[in-house]
């Protein structure tokens, strides 16, 4: 450090000064950098981005689908839907092909991920009645502690047709009014839980599909009218809905097999390094 000598006291202690506070900050940084060659405690926030997959494309085709080589479904029927458990999370630019024997391959791109914790329904479906060519529908919903429900129309055809949910009874007249809510297309809200009945209604009492639903705090439900009306063939209009009440139960089934397994295995490593430990206590 080179100190400049000057008449006057005060200028060489400010002099002084600004070098040793120099010479700090150029230590700082090298520390600093120092710290940043060998890492940080700091990590970038990741959001669990969960995806289920859907098929409304009416017939008997059959999709697979993967995403960088992966297969994501055991093969997807029409009007199921199936949750990916994917080994690699979800992330923006990832390309998922749908693949089936008498179809062209197709694919949907994931363009945007929000910064929260998200379920991404993904809806393959025809595009029209005049080709085989495949569309897709995609609903994204945020994390909630409410039952949430996202309303779809994938049916290609003239018919006309209103969807309605009802209590578990399914009657949809009261003494205080209509017992019913009408669900219109392209729309989501939330709903109290319950048992409910998911109506999809044409106007006349006896052509009403009808599919229960249950609502359960937390999760994330897809109503969505189905079908094809192709000429000659009539209107053949379908109801889906998932996650449906049978699912759920299986669904639970499993988790709660999972969670006894790990418990037991859990137990049986306990006991074998209890008697482990004992025998090593005999030997001394």
């Amino acid at each position: 450090v080179f100190v400049v000598r000057d008449r006057s006291s005060t200028k060489c202690r400010m002099l002084a000064v600004l070098t040793f506070s120099t010479l700090l900050i150029s230590v700082a940084g090298t520390q600093f950098a120092e710290v940043k060659q060998h890492g940080s405690f700091l990590k970038p926030v990741e959001f669990q981005h969960r995806l289920r997959l859907c098929n409304a494309y009416p017939g008997t085709e059959v999709f697979r689908v993967e995403k960088g080589g992966e297969n994501l479904t055991n093969g997807l029927a029409y009007k199921e839907c199936q949750q990916v458990a994917s080994k690699q999370s979800l992330r923006v630019g990832d390309r998922l092909k749908f693949v089936a024997d008498q179809l062209p391959m197709s694919s949907f791109t994931v363009d945007a991920l929000p910064q929260y914790d998200a379920m991404l329904y993904i809806v393959v479906q025809r595009q029209d009645a005049k080709s085989d060519a495949v569309a897709f529908q995609s609903h994204l919903f945020a994390t909630s502690r409410n039952a949430q429900v996202a309303v779809m129309d994938t049916y290609v055809g003239k018919a006309k047709a209103a969807l309605l949910l009802v209590n578990a009874s399914g009657d949809e007249s009261s003494k205080e009014g209509p017992g019913y809510t009408v669900m219109p297309f392209g729309t989501a809200f939330g709903v109290a839980d319950g048992n409910y009945q998911v109506i999809l209604s044409d106007g006349s009492a006896e052509s009403k599909i009808r599919s229960p639903m249950q609502a359960k705090e937390g999760e994330s439900y897809l109503v969505l009218r189905t079908g094809a009306g192709l000429a000659g063939k009539g209107s053949e209009m379908d109801l889906m809905v998932f996650p449906s009440p049978s699912w759920a139960e299986r669904s639970a089934a499993k988790a709660w097999s999972l969670t006894m397994a790990f418990l037991a295995a859990l137990f049986i490593s306990m006991m074998w390094e209890g008697r482990v430990m004992q025998v090593m206590h005999a030997r001394e």
